[in-house]
């Protein structure tokens, strides 16, 4: 490795995988890098997790105080700014944080998730060489909305809402533009999974290097406890995208004498959704306690008690979840794409499945009927964890990669583009 650097963090999530990731990687990468932390309109409000602020040199956080975004609950959950007014007014304050940090002589930022854009707006102001961690491209610039009946328009409200998708239609691409540009901008740009790099590039024309996530193996473990008479879908926010739905419907394909109750653990919610969700449910006659705002304590025991973990979002890019399940003994049940197909091994710490309610139900039921198979599953899992997952090992891979980003980006970042910066950085933090 290239020695430590001087390294600015900047991020802006509240919830979920990501603010997990953060909180993970700070406390660990103080260890290797002398780091302090930027935020313009930290969405910490009922934040699960904490963000390493004290393991910081600084922590400098530049608060739009209540930035509107489009009202209630659902608004907040899904990002969405109140007006164009609101994301200019939001670029205008990335541009000029990112003045100050290029003025403190940082060897490099390091951009985690950003606010009303995934990929930071801070990036495009950026004179200082910078790396951007890519969790996922901004999805909903880039696939169709997953199908709810709240989202349909009546008829007679057809033509407000094609006069109001024409008019917002060019703030939309804007957004899509900036999210581009900004991870365009950034010098090296380091994604959580293989699926993620091809997303990456297929989004952004860019060649990134792949860093997995890890799982905190001494706080998810086993301990010993009976496990509980429930199936485990979550945690994660509560909308769509999450396809609690079809978890609901695979139990509701067990029969009925050996269905189990499913426990949903969301983050946050779309309340929308909430009520959907118990529409499914009442129809499927299934038992489903949903529950938001989790404790982590009270996760960590809803992980390691479960009788296992049923995964079922849609094109989940990477998925903390699994592996929280995984080190904590539980077998994961998912739907075979995306992220889980790089943590869970068919067969061995669980099952992938095609998404299809009776066939992942097969699956769920044979584990629910064969404590032998569960138990040698649980092991499995917890080993492969352990081995392979842990958040030492990743956060030890990425840090050399940070040191040679910033060491390669000033010695000759001139002379290279960036898909040679990333090539040489991923071969020289290998060899570290």
């Amino acid at each position: 490795m290239s020695g430590r650097k001087r390294i600015a963090i900047y991020y802006n999530v509240g919830f979920g995988g990501g603010r997990r990731w953060l909180y993970e990687v700070v406390t660990r990468l103080d260890r290797y890098h002398d780091i302090d932390l930027f935020c313009i309109n930290r969405s910490s409000s009922g934040a699960q997790y904490p963000d390493g602020t004290d393991l910081a040199q600084r922590t400098d956080v530049r608060t739009l105080h209540d930035l509107p975004r489009v009202p209630g609950r659902a608004g907040r959950v899904l990002n969405v700014p109140a007006s164009y007014a609101d994301f200019i007014r939001f670029d205008r304050r990335a541009r000029a944080l990112a003045r100050e940090i290029d003025a403190r002589g940082y060897d490099l930022v390091f951009a985690s998730i950003g606010d009303y854009t995934y990929a930071p707006l801070i990036l495009r102001h950026l004179r200082t060489p910078s790396a951007y961690y890519c969790h996922e491209p901004m999805r909903t610039v880039y696939e169709p909305a997953v199908p709810r009946p709240y989202l349909r328009t009546p008829r007679a409200l057809a033509p407000l809402r094609a006069a109001w998708r024409h008019l917002s239609a060019g703030y939309a691409g804007l957004r899509k533009a900036w999210d581009a540009q900004a991870a365009r901008s950034a010098s090296v740009v380091v994604v959580n999974s293989e699926y993620t790099r091809a997303y990456a590039r297929r989004a952004y024309g860019i060649e990134p290097i792949v860093n997995h996530p890890g799982v905190d193996v001494e706080e998810f473990r086993p301990r010993g406890e009976r496990p509980g008479d429930f199936v485990l879908s979550g945690p994660g926010t509560i909308i769509p995208s999450k396809g609690y739905d079809w978890a609901i419907r695979t139990i509701g394909a067990i029969p009925a004498e050996r269905r189990p109750k499913l426990v949903i653990a969301g983050n946050d919610e779309d309340p929308r959704e909430r009520r959907y969700l118990e529409a499914v449910a009442a129809a499927c006659a299934v038992e489903v306690e949903v529950r938001v705002g989790v404790p982590d304590e009270e996760l960590k025991r809803l992980l390691r008690t479960a009788r296992l973990m049923l995964y079922t979002p849609h094109l989940e890019p990477f998925g903390i979840a699994p592996l929280e399940a995984m080190a904590s003994g539980t077998p994961v049940v998912a739907v075979d794409e995306a992220g889980p197909r790089e943590t869970v091994v068919d067969g061995l710490t669980g099952f992938l499945r095609e998404r299809d309610p009776a066939t992942l139900a097969e699956a769920v039921d044979v584990l629910l009927r064969d404590n032998g198979l569960r138990a040698r599953m649980s092991a499995a899992a917890r080993d492969r964890a352990v081995s392979r997952w842990t958040w030492d090992l990743a956060v030890g891979r990425l840090a050399p990669m940070l040191a040679e980003a910033a060491e390669q980006l000033r010695v000759q970042g001139a002379s290279m583009d960036a898909g040679e910066r990333a090539s040489h950085v991923e071969a020289t933090a290998a060899r570290s």
